[in-house]
């Protein structure tokens, strides 16, 4: 994982705080909030890298949600963003 995925981890890591009961984060909010365009292949790739590593994965509570940037951030993911 590069320096810009994990950055874009530990944003969305910090979207559900450490009390959330949901694990429900907003991929496009976590790239606005580092200056980084959505719109990008560049995003798409770092997406792409989360999911596939195991650290995201398409929210199933919401309809289309790979569109719309919705994702669930797993465990493991909670666990590489909170200590790496």
């Amino acid at each position: 994982m590069d320096d810009k995925a994990r950055q874009l981890l530990r944003v969305m890591r910090e979207q559900i705080g450490d009390h959330s009961a949901s694990r429900t984060v907003d991929a496009e909010a976590a790239a606005n909030n580092l200056g980084m365009d959505s719109g990008t292949r560049d995003f798409d790739r770092h997406l792409h890298d989360l999911v596939r590593a195991g650290y995201l994965e398409p929210d199933p509570n919401s309809a289309a949600s790979t569109e719309q940037r919705m994702y669930r951030i797993t465990f493991s993911g909670i666990y590489a963003a909170d200590n790496h």
